[in-house]
């Protein structure tokens, strides 16, 4: 027997729901303002390199999946990623458009290197949309990643009020909310549609947890790296 579409729903989103990274004391000293632009700047070449190499993810769950409808929402995904066609629009260049905002010296976004656990939560996402069957990945990506705009918000208006950066730098953050949700809300159906065993909805809800973990770890990073 499947597994009913609405239980797959509810407890993914409850293992999404299930770690949030806003109330530690690093956390709530940086959403008050008080950890210096020139300590945040350290971590501003590490998120370029997530965002560069998430789409390695995204275009794993691409190459995994049988189903078109699957392959049209990561090929549609990985457009915008790259600019949908105009490299100054590509997501790296815009979180570099940030950094430089903030003040750190990005000459370029790419072949950058990171700190540990930047270049870990790219390899742990990786792993599990190269492994895993694709809807376990998709559902890692939308549940772990694209679902959880609350924490696009929570940083850009922290940026914007506390630190002064203006919308148009912030656009990395600002034009995530929106088009996260709409790629979230169909990922989410299209994982209603093909996660249909138990096996599956237990993979799934590892995967996302494995994603959480990830970022976990490179919130803990950003922490170590502009606390020192």
């Amino acid at each position: 027997m499947a597994v009913d579409a609405d239980r797959v729903e509810k407890e993914l989103t409850e293992v999404m729901n299930s770690q949030w990274f806003e109330t530690g004391p690093f956390m709530i000293e940086f959403a008050e303002g008080r950890v210096p632009k020139g300590k945040l700047i350290r971590f501003a070449p590490s998120y370029c390199f997530q965002v560069d190499n998430f789409k390695r993810c995204v275009a794993a769950v691409y190459a995994k999946a049988e189903p078109r409808d699957v392959r049209e929402l990561m090929l549609e995904n990985l457009e915008e990623e790259h600019g949908e066609g105009d490299p100054s629009r590509d997501h790296a260049q815009l979180v570099a458009r940030f950094g430089r905002a903030l003040g750190a010296e990005i000459p370029t976004p790419y072949d950058l290197e990171p700190i540990p656990e930047s270049r870990q939560w790219v390899e742990r996402i990786l792993k599990v949309c190269l492994e895993e069957e694709f809807v376990v990945g998709l559902a890692a990506l939308s549940y772990g990643i694209e679902a959880r705009t609350r924490t696009m918000a929570f940083l850009g208006q922290i940026y914007k009020e506390k630190y002064g950066i203006s919308d148009d730098d912030l656009e990395f953050f600002f034009m995530h909310i929106e088009a996260d949700e709409e790629h979230a809300g169909r990922a989410i159906e299209l994982i209603r549609k093909y996660l249909t065993t138990e096996e599956q909805l237990e993979r799934a809800k590892w995967a996302v947890g494995e994603v959480l973990d990830a970022t976990r770890v490179v919130a803990e990073g950003m922490e170590r790296v502009c606390s020192a």
